[in-house]
């Protein structure tokens, strides 16, 4: 049975929700059934605080070091040895297996049984089962940190085209208590869909705004986007800086940008 060294970043200390300022847990020793209970309570916190603050559980193992984030219910798990490759999206039943190696010995088992079947086992099957190839074919998500500029930028310019787009003329900002009753009331994440290409929006308890585009296997693609309520006529409205222009508030649990519409996650 194995046994797990782990650190909790941006925790509160009942590792039930997100702290609002960094904050380092560290245990050694862990179980099995210590760790599947941390990984399932990780799965369950609160959506904004986890866009908002980024917590993350960084686990060592054997020899090998991983960190974990989470989004969707689901497990983000990053190799912290190969940065450069990406990660695996995963149940935590998917996770504890690649953290005990059952994963990692299946996947070489299913190897060799594919090179027995066509003929290109060699005399030496178990070290080119466990060789840098099979290692690279599992992914890996690269890390959130990692997502540069120039790709947020490029991102901007796909999704939205090239250049912001003018405000309607009926647009008039609001003064600033119902700005603030308007964006609490907004706090939340909004998506159109939770499929590959599908697009979200989260309102942060700051006030800020994130547009996002999930990925099969990689992390979502984030922008930062600067936010300003008002009202288009009677209607609340969100203006943004990015090519997409105004986000229209249909109700508190629906919202529309660039012809879709956004549904808030429970």
């Amino acid at each position: 049975m194995s046994t797990y060294h782990t650190i909790l970043v941006n925790f509160t200390a009942d590792v039930r929700s997100v702290a609002g300022k960094p904050e380092h847990m560290e245990s050694r020793e862990l179980t099995d059934a210590e760790v599947r209970q941390l990984l399932e309570a990780f799965c369950g916190i609160d959506p904004v605080e986890n866009e908002a603050l980024e917590p993350e559980i960084r686990i060592q193992v054997r020899h090998d070091n991983y960190l974990l984030r989470t989004g969707q219910k689901k497990l983000i798990f990053y190799d912290a040895r190969h940065r450069d490759l990406p990660a695996l999206v995963l149940t935590v039943e998917e996770t504890m297996k690649e953290l005990d190696g059952s994963a990692e010995a299946a996947r070489s088992a299913s190897t060799l049984r594919h090179a027995l079947r066509t003929g290109a086992a060699t005399a030496a099957p178990f070290p080119a089962a466990r060789a840098p190839e099979t290692k690279a074919s599992r992914p890996r998500l690269l890390a959130f940190g990692a997502i540069t500029l120039a790709l947020l930028t490029a991102l901007v310019a796909l999704r939205w085209g090239n250049r912001p787009a003018a405000l309607p003329a009926q647009y008039r900002p609001v003064g600033d208590a119902e700005a603030v009753s308007l964006r609490a009331g907004l706090v939340g994440v909004y998506m159109t869909g939770n499929e590959p290409g599908d697009h979200g929006i989260v309102v942060s308890l700051a006030g800020e705004l994130k547009l996002f585009e999930l990925n099969a296997l990689t992390p979502p693609r984030v922008v930062y986007a600067a936010v300003e309520a008002g009202r288009i006529g009677s209607q609340p409205a969100l203006a943004t800086d990015q090519p997409g222009g105004v986000i229209t508030v249909v109700d508190r649990d629906t919202l529309s940008y660039c012809g879709e519409t956004y549904r808030r996650i429970p």
